[in-house]
């Protein structure tokens, strides 16, 4: 697939979702943030749990200071925004009935899974990296994994090489023994990855 046919069947696809009326619950904003990043074949994926309050003013992922965490840690191995694809599991911000960010539902998880994993298929990329257990329970359809036995490891799923650590939360970030943990992350991140930027 070209790269012209690649962001033409992203953008088919972000189409879908927004014409989708049971993808976005009541609980959820009303704007669609989808996946930004290179397109290119075999580029990393990272995909986190869901757009929160910046990323939905923006549109895009992981703007606020997680994203800013998380270009940090891409930087520590080489690499920034513009060399990956980022992307979240749901593509509307799940809103708790305060107005405040809620972790989405196990249901809303579940819909939102095959558009993810469509997403991903037109991606090819060579690795994917969830932050954060939600996306790593949906995509490898284990509702129960715990951070514990799941954090650094490579799995496989979808016919996708999954790699899964930390979100680069700034609550994360604020505990040391997580902060370290998501360092060496990337640093095995990088051994596992023949991803070098295109722009040094």
């Amino acid at each position: 697939m070209t790269r012209e046919e690649k962001a033409q069947k992203l953008s088919e696809l972000y189409d879908a979702i927004a014409a989708d009326s049971s993808y976005r619950t009541q609980g959820m904003g009303c704007v669609l943030v989808p996946g930004a990043g290179s397109i290119e074949d075999h580029a990393l994926v990272f995909v986190g749990e869901a757009p929160g309050r910046e990323e939905e003013i923006e549109k895009l992922p992981f703007v606020g200071q997680a994203g800013k965490n998380l270009e940090t840690l891409l930087g520590e191995i080489g690499l920034s925004r513009r060399d990956v694809f980022i992307t979240n599991l749901l593509k509307y911000r799940p809103v708790a009935s305060n107005g405040s960010n809620r972790p989405p539902s196990a249901g809303e998880r579940h819909y939102a899974l095959p558009y993810l994993v469509e997403e991903l298929r037109i991606l090819s990329p060579e690795l994917v990296v969830c932050l954060g257990l939600s996306a790593a329970k949906a995509l490898l359809d284990q509702p129960a994994l715990k951070m514990a036995e799941a954090h650094n490891r490579l799995f496989e799923g979808h016919g996708l090489r999954i790699f899964v650590t930390y979100h680069p939360s700034p609550f994360n970030f604020m505990i040391a023994e997580k902060r370290k943990a998501l360092h060496d992350a990337f640093r095995h991140l990088s051994s596992l990855s023949k991803r070098r930027s295109v722009y040094e």
